[in-house]
Order: structure tokens, then C-alpha cells, then sequence
């Protein structure tokens, strides 16, 4: 039989923490509390006590998309609509019937924080040289740009670069190019599940071995693929191309192993075109091009373009793609991708796998659809100050490194022609300064 006394105290517990969860939410802070007009959708995030899992961030009355993360945050995405004029805009978390107390956030005309960049802009200097010969971990020429809050709040260019200058950015192309791919999950038009042969069928032949690869393994670099002989021929199209990587032998078994490339993605970027009706380039137009208005980003006229390293851009651009990732899909008042596929991008594809092939090493430890994850022991060994991440990050072959701080909401981008280890010296140079003013400003 139950003891009384614990019968008792279960239920004097029971009812306390119902009593607990029964309280309206409270709001003690949000981050930022303070943004600018025109600027496009931005993180929110919300601290307080007792959020209950379906609490919804409501903004003079409106409902955002909101992520729980625990009983005392949420994250929010506020869109361009609502920052539009100068003013406060009245923020409460919202269950059911139960209403949190209100917190303001300004939207001001002036450009919101006091940021610094005087130290970063002098460090990023001391990487430029016009030697005959180049020192180690130092370029020509350099463009830089960061975002925060939906707005630039640092952009400038050193050497023989302009803030507008386009340049090879080799597989800082993943991330974009699945970021246009996952739009068709969210339509219901591609399972990541599904062996490719479902969509392949009568396009090319997906022979026996490769009978089980599917979405999600070409595109976290799992499934096995790894010709690329095809990806540099111009005189081919992207199904030519597909067949050849398709008719080639597997290097291990789908899904056993993680081995970092351009071919399984080459043949995704097919998958996306049988599935789109479209060519690659009209295709990803579509897709992001256009609803981000982006001007320069280019895979070139290639009927053969390299899907995960051949694109171009200059750093305008593909802010705006990393800023539409920090706003967990949305850009400006469009949504690119879902929430549930924005969370699905952050979810680490590569796990405890044998590697066959890592430029990652143990700093870039973690891998989910273009995107490498920062190894949270690497990050730590950082100087001060540090972030505790996510950190996530594309680089390319030529250099350029593309970053975002999930815990300090702010992308950044180094644009140089040169090689991947200038670009992560450079990173690894100036990621203190930066967090040096995220934390000194909202």
C-alpha cells in the first residue's frame, strides 16, 4: 500500500507545480530591444519565466513564429512589415487565454548600437599586402561585411577589392544552393527519405548500389558518391552529368560513412531540376534569387553548373542569404523556407559517422545541409571574448568564409582570393573583435 505522508506530499507537489504552469508568463527581458526602420526580419529572443511549449510571441497584437527553447526563452522572427516606422511596438508572450506583461521594443530611425569597428577595421588591414611575393595568411585585397538585426551594421573593403566586388566563392555555394533545394521539402514535393529512383525514374538510371541513397544522404555528404570527373565539363548538362556520377562506383556503403564533396550534391541539384521542371539557374531564380533580390550571386550559363562550388558573389549578396537563415527563413516579409526545415538545417547530419573525408578536422566538427557546425571544444579554446555558438559557417576553396553566431545573432562574411587556411586565420583573427561589440551593444 502507498504510504499516506507521500500520498499527501505528491499531491502538495502536484498542485505547486500546477500552480506554477497555471501563472501567466512573464517577460524579463527581450534581445534586441531596440532596431531600425527598413530593416528586413530579425531574431528576437525573448527571456522570462514560465513559457509553456505553444506560447506564441504576439507583437502589437500579431502572431510571430516562435520556437520554444526552454521554460524561460523563446525565439521569435519579427518580419519587415512590422519595422517600418519609427515607434514602439508592444511585445507579450501569449498561451491560450493567458497573457504575459508587455515589454517595448523601439524601432528607431537612427541606426540603433554603438558599435566600435575601429580595431577590427585596423586588424583586417594588417592582412592586406602588396608584396611581390605574399606573407603567409595575407591577400590583395578584402571585402567585409556584417549584419545584425536585419541591417548592415559594418561593411568595407581593403586593397585591390571593392564593397562591390564579385568573386569565386567555391563551396561557400552549398549552403545557398540547399537552402533553394529545401524549398521543396516544405512544398511536399521532396521526401529527404526517399530513395532518389523515386524521383529519378525515367530521367536517368540509378543503378542497383545506389538504389537506397536518398535526399538527405546527397546532400550531407553520407551517401557514398564521389566521382566528380564531370563537374568541370562545360560541354555537358547537370543530367549528363548526374548519370556519369550515378554510373560510377560507390566509395562505401550509403549512409555509413561522411565524406566531404561535389558529387552527391551535383546529383541533388538534378533531383531538383527533374522535380522543379526547371534548369538549375531557373530554378533557384525562383527560388531565392528573386525573393531576395539578389543582384550578383551567380552560377554562371553553364547547362552544367557546379551545384555545391561554382557560384560567384560579392558579399552584398550572400549576406542577405545568411540573413535570411538567421531569421530562421524569412526575408523581409517572404518565407523562404519553414521553421520546422530551418531547425531541420541546424540538426547535425553528420553525427558520430566514420570519416572518409573531413576538411573540417577537429574545428569544424558538425555538418547539416551546407552548413559545418563549430566544435564547441574549439570554440572555448578561442581568446576573449568567446561565443558558445552555434556557430555555423560555409567556406570555400578560394578563401571566402561565411559565418553565423546563433548566440550573438549576427552573420558575417570575408571575401578574398586566396585559400581556405588565410580565410579561417583571418576568421579566427577577428572573431573576438567582432563579439567584443555584440556584447557591448543589444
Amino acid at each position: 500500500m502507498f504510504n499516506r505522508n507521500f500520498i499527501c506530499l505528491f499531491a502538495v507537489v502536484f498542485l505547486s507545480a500546477s500552480s506554477v504552469l497555471a501563472q501567466n508568463a512573464r517577460i524579463g527581458s527581450i534581445s534586441p530591444n531596440q532596431a531600425q526602420t527598413g530593416a528586413t526580419a530579425f531574431p528576437i529572443i525573448v527571456k522570462g519565466s514560465n513559457f509553456a511549449k505553444n506560447s506564441v510571441v504576439q507583437i502589437n497584437g500579431a502572431s510571430l513564429d516562435t520556437f520554444y527553447v526552454s521554460w524561460n526563452k523563446l525565439r521569435a522572427v519579427v518580419p519587415a512589415n512590422l519595422a517600418v516606422s519609427a515607434g514602439n511596438l508592444s511585445v507579450r508572450v501569449v498561451k491560450n487565454t493567458r497573457v504575459s506583461n508587455a515589454v517595448n521594443l523601439n524601432i528607431s530611425a537612427s541606426p540603433v548600437g554603438n558599435y566600435d569597428w575601429t580595431a577590427l577595421a585596423a586588424k583586417l588591414q594588417t592582412y592586406i599586402s602588396t608584396a611581390t611575393t605574399l606573407p603567409p595568411n595575407t591577400v590583395r585585397g578584402l571585402t567585409m561585411m556584417i549584419s545584425r538585426h536585419g541591417k548592415i551594421v559594418y561593411s568595407n573593403a581593403f586593397g585591390n577589392q571593392t564593397t562591390d566586388s564579385v568573386l569565386l566563392i567555391a563551396s561557400s555555394t552549398k549552403m545557398p544552393s540547399m537552402l533553394a533545394i529545401m524549398t521543396l521539402v516544405d512544398e511536399g514535393r521532396l521526401n529527404l527519405d526517399a530513395p532518389i529512383s523515386t524521383y529519378l525514374s525515367g530521367f536517368v538510371t540509378v543503378p542497383a548500389d545506389k538504389a537506397n541513397v536518398t535526399m538527405r544522404m546527397l546532400m550531407n555528404h553520407i551517401s557514398g558518391i564521389g566521382d566528380e570527373s564531370c563537374l568541370g565539363d562545360q560541354t555537358i548538362t547537370l543530367q549528363n552529368c548526374a548519370q556519369q556520377i550515378l554510373n560510377a562506383p560507390l566509395e562505401f556503403t550509403p549512409g555509413t560513412k561522411f565524406a566531404y564533396g561535389g558529387a552527391s550534391m551535383q546529383v541533388a541539384g538534378y533531383v531538383a531540376e527533374v522535380v522543379s521542371g526547371q534548369s538549375w539557374n531557373q530554378f533557384f531564380t525562383s527560388r531565392v534569387k528573386n525573393p531576395l533580390g539578389l543582384t550578383r550571386f551567380t552560377y554562371g550559363n553553364s547547362g552544367n553548373p557546379r551545384v555545391a562550388g561554382g557560384a560567384s558573389s560579392d558579399v552584398g549578396d550572400y549576406t542577405k542569404i545568411m540573413q535570411t537563415y538567421l531569421s530562421s527563413g524569412v526575408f523581409g516579409n517572404t518565407r523562404i523556407i519553414s521553421p520546422k526545415t530551418y531547425y531541420e538545417m541546424q540538426n547535425n547530419q553528420k553525427g558520430s559517422l566514420e570519416i572518409a573525408n573531413s576538411p573540417g578536422g577537429n574545428t569544424l566538427t558538425g555538418y547539416s545541409y551546407g552548413w559545418w557546425q563549430s566544435d564547441a571544444n574549439y570554440l572555448r579554446s578561442q581568446p576573449l571574448p568567446q561565443t558558445v555558438g552555434l556557430e555555423l559557417s560555409d567556406q570555400g576553396l578560394f578563401g571566402c568564409t561565411p559565418w553565423i553566431d546563433l548566440e550573438y545573432n549576427y552573420t558575417a562574411i570575408i571575401l578574398i582570393n586566396s585559400r581556405t587556411p588565410t580565410g579561417t586565420a583571418i576568421w579566427d583573427g577577428i572573431r573576438p573583435l567582432i563579439i567584443a561589440q555584440m556584447r557591448q551593444t543589444n
